[in-house]
């Protein structure tokens, strides 16, 4: 499954730089932009996006300054941890609750992007699956850190 969900974020990736890098030399080379790279790119980065959040906090990759953080005691990195890990998983609620919203009101209005007229209603579901995923990761590692602090 997650080698799945990798592979569909790196074909993202892969095609946020191939749009990206053809539009540079389409201008360079030949005065023409390629149509549309605006707005394909920004939807490859909903994908790869979708995808990374979740895998970054499964990986437990998340932006820790170290210098500060490594200089507490372990039980207060523990106590420190799961108070953002809380803080995180409420935010990230309340934002998936939010996108899943503006998805439902897309998917009413039909709400298509302006130059392409590609709905954007599967787009803002894709975001808030990648913010479900982020949210399951942040219960899942506030429980362990939990436990580990209990036992500490």
């Amino acid at each position: 499954m997650i080698g799945a969900v990798l592979v569909v974020g790196g074909v993202a990736l892969m095609a946020m730089m191939a749009v990206i890098v053809g539009n540079s030399l389409g201008r360079v080379f030949f005065s023409t932009p390629i149509r549309l790279t605006i707005e394909g790119a920004g939807l490859a980065g909903v994908i790869l996006i979708s995808v990374a959040i979740g895998f970054a906090q499964r990986e437990r990759s998340n932006i820790i300054v170290g210098v500060v953080y490594d200089r507490f005691p372990q039980r207060a990195r523990i106590i420190l941890e799961t108070f953002t890990l809380f803080l995180s998983l409420v935010a990230t609620i309340c934002l998936v609750w939010a996108i899943l919203k503006s998805a439902l009101k897309s998917l009413r209005m039909q709400e298509l992007t302006i130059a392409s007229n590609i709905p954007i209603a599967p787009f803002r579901v894709i975001w808030a699956a990648g913010a479900l995923i982020l949210c399951l990761f942040l219960a899942w590692h506030l429980i362990e850190d939990i436990i580990k602090g209990l036992k500490k």
